[in-house]
């Protein structure tokens, strides 16, 4: 099993977990769990690094001399050293400079017993900069690195799709990891609010100022510029288009788009360069003029839709799917959520909300006691949306570091957590009414 590791990182202080197909990270404000869900995107890419890396130096060997200096032929010779120097851009990028970080900081992943990533600091007495970042690659990593240094080949026309894919698929051999990341950050409204002006944005944009982009955003800003045109007839077109590729039950989609239109309340569409709502009576809003909770969670909703369709795995990580909807949307968003995963997907979500987690954990028991009657229980909850305990954990971030909060009897979420601030709210309650009673009693006497 997968296993992520955290040492004195941002709020984290020390963070160790398994990781399985379902994860939900709750706790307070600044805790620390978007650094976790950055630090599984920081790893889980590395495949990817690699494949654009490969493909890079394919590219840059078949480029005229006049166009190579010796930086570039010692960059683009060697396939691990272009690895490592692209894992502290990304380092940096991720979670920003390590000048301020403890000397201590380290984080590392191990994908199989033998296949890990470590990073970790060095200090400025061995190395020019302050914290240096130094990356360690197991040997299995190295010795693939070694293998298919400039083991790609390119022609002018680029390189063989069967090429390459047989490089992937070695790679998710050596990783036991078929999945891409589909990376879903907090704060998607304003992304959306300027939806027209986007593209011209992002467009007039040098590098140095792309680079400013932390790496989670940079990635979810390029996907939705790429796959809007993919909504050009809404999500019926998108699902007809799709109808034949590969076999997903309709069933299935029918209920997906049905949880689409109630949590959207009505359907997406890209038409003639405008992003837009279609509402039920055939009239449309357009997408910056729509709801601040429509904003939040419509690129959730194409993008779970879209690779639902497509059936490549993907691990979605997804902030805060709650923001700025109402209760009765929250459950139908985790809803949502939960038929993705079962459609062999892996989820990752942090939350602040109780609805959220209520609802997984109805999810959850649903599972629990189909046992009983399964007819009656696929009744009130479709059976596409129960949740198996065992690929499902749930952790509570606090004061640095992680606690499991599946009860292990009953195999939900401990309803403590759930509800963690209600306490901090009751007592507020009960101390108010303590005085209330305290007052009426002095007054009688």
């Amino acid at each position: 099993m997968q296993r992520l590791v955290i040492h004195k990182l941002g709020p984290i202080e020390q963070c160790e977990l398994e990781c399985t197909q379902f994860m939900t990270f709750t706790g307070f404000q600044a805790s620390g769990k978007s650094t976790i869900a950055k630090a599984l995107y920081y790893f889980r890419t590395i495949k990817e690094d690699i494949v654009e890396l490969a493909k890079a130096q394919a590219m840059y060997l078949t480029s005229s001399n006049e166009l190579r200096d010796e930086a570039d032929v010692c960059y683009g010779s060697n396939l691990r050293k272009a690895l490592e120097n692209g894992l502290r851009e990304k380092f940096l990028r991720t979670f920003g400079s390590s000048w301020g970080m403890s000397n201590e900081m380290y984080m590392e992943y191990h994908f199989t017993e033998t296949c890990f990533v470590q990073i970790s600091l060095k200090s400025d007495k061995e190395y020019a900069a302050p914290n240096y970042i130094w990356i360690t690659l197991s040997d299995d990593i190295k010795k693939f690195l070694r293998k298919k240094n400039n083991g790609l080949s390119a022609t002018l026309l680029g390189i063989a799709e069967d090429e390459l894919r047989r490089f992937r698929e070695e790679l998710d051999r050596l990783f036991e990891d078929c999945c891409s990341v589909v990376y879903i950050p907090a704060g998607r409204s304003m992304i959306t609010l300027l939806s027209q002006q986007l593209s011209y944005i992002y467009a007039t944009m040098d590098d140095m100022q792309k680079r400013s982009l932390d790496t989670c955003t940079k990635d979810y800003l390029e996907r939705i510029l790429r796959l809007k045109p993919e909504f050009s007839e809404g999500l019926q077109g998108l699902t007809a288009y799709s109808a034949g590729k590969a076999y997903l039950p309709q069933k299935l989609i029918r209920q997906a788009l049905d949880l689409i239109k109630k949590i959207l309340r009505g359907t997406y569409r890209y038409h003639n360069g405008e992003e837009q709502i279609i509402l039920g009576d055939g009239k449309y809003v357009k997408i910056n003029f729509s709801s601040s909770g429509q904003q939040e969670c419509v690129w959730i909703l194409n993008l779970l839709f879209y690779y639902l369709l497509q059936q490549r795995k993907i691990l979605f990580i997804i902030e805060e799917p709650e923001s700025h909807l109402f209760p009765e949307s929250q459950k139908y968003i985790t809803e949502l959520i939960a038929l993705v995963r079962n459609c062999g997907h892996s989820i990752v979500v942090t939350t602040h909300s109780p609805y959220v987690l209520g609802t997984l954990n109805n999810l959850l028991y649903a599972q629990s006691v189909q046992a009983q009657d399964e007819k009656r229980a696929d009744e009130i909850i479709s059976k596409a949306l129960w949740l198996d305990d065992g690929s499902f954990d749930a952790w509570f971030v606090k004061d640095g570091t992680i606690e499991n909060c599946m009860d292990t009897e009953v195999h939900m979420i401990q309803n403590e957590r759930i509800d963690e601030i209600s306490k901090v709210i009751n007592q507020d309650f009960d101390e108010l009414l303590e005085l209330w009673n305290t007052e009426e009693e002095s007054e009688a006497l």
